[in-house]
């Protein structure tokens, strides 16, 4: 399982624009708030898949969002 490049800035990006603090995020999707820290900041390339769907959950946002298309990438690539 592949992220989308600055998936961390998008994330960032949704959780101030519901105004939301990264305590709040914390509460919210029981995810530590380092963590959410270093996922924003781009410290943590490939988080785990069950803390981004709880993060993406708490932001009312899809996971799949911010995965790859791996099956597309390949497709493309022998297009």
């Amino acid at each position: 399982m592949e992220w989308i490049k600055n998936f961390g800035k998008m994330i960032k990006g949704e959780r101030l624009s519901w105004g939301m603090s990264r305590g709040r995020l914390q509460r919210l999707s029981h995810v530590d708030r380092e963590t959410i820290t270093d996922i924003e900041n781009g410290k943590i390339l490939n988080p785990d898949f069950y803390e981004m769907l709880n993060i993406c959950e708490a932001l009312d946002t899809s996971v799949y969002f911010y995965l790859k298309d791996i099956d597309k990438e390949k497709k493309d690539k022998y297009d």
